[in-house]
């Protein structure tokens, strides 16, 4: 029986993947709330954005193509379940649609993932070329190595993550949800809020 992985298929739909930008987006100040006319690439204009007021209505369109190859969407799948693997109830990253997220970053046209894009493509075919004995190493040597590539990958995939119902309920988040009363802080809550005040003298 061979370990090698099986062949990562898409999880989510455009819509999903472009809203995951927005926040994650937003959570690491990224301007993708605007219209951008990228630099050219290869001798072509690089695709439009969105502008201010994005089109999500349509799941699956987009005014701009996915790039990663099917090899840099089975890295992307590898490395992002390397670093969050399933774990007790919480799935793992590649099960969320986590390497979509990665296409659809890396696809726009943006200031910021036009930055990203040759970082993480490049990071990416590395890896595909790897063997899958060779891959485990070296994805701890990313780890440890301080990598740019590493760094900004694992950025993306957890703040991704983390936007999901399912990363929600790992952490323990529990806003959104109405609540028939509010108990008010805890005892414990209340005395060191008490004790700061003192200190200020309020």
């Amino acid at each position: 029986m061979s370990d090698a992985p099986q062949p990562y298929v898409r999880k989510i739909d455009r819509r999903t993947a472009l809203t995951w930008i927005g926040v994650v987006g937003a959570a690491t100040a990224v301007g993708a709330g605007v219209v951008v006319y990228g630099p050219k690439m290869g001798g072509q204009p690089e695709a439009k954005g969105y502008g201010t007021d994005p089109k999500l209505v349509t799941p699956d369109k987009a005014p701009w193509p996915r790039l990663l190859s099917d090899e840099e969407l089975q890295a992307a799948a590898i490395l992002a379940d390397f670093i969050l693997p399933a774990s007790g109830a919480a799935p793992a990253a590649s099960a969320l649609g986590i390497p979509d997220f990665i296409d659809e970053w890396v696809s726009a046209p943006y200031p910021d993932q036009l930055k990203d894009r040759p970082t993480i493509r490049d990071g990416l075919k590395a890896l595909a070329k790897k063997s899958v004995a060779e891959r485990p190493a070296a994805m701890t040597a990313l780890q440890t190595s301080g990598d740019a590539f590493f760094k900004r990958f694992r950025a993306l995939t957890i703040g991704a993550y983390y936007t999901t119902e399912e990363g929600f309920k790992d952490i323990g988040f529990i806003g959104n949800v109405a609540r028939e009363a509010d108990e008010g802080p805890s005892p414990e809550v209340k005395t060191a809020l008490e004790a700061a005040l003192k200190t200020l003298g309020l």
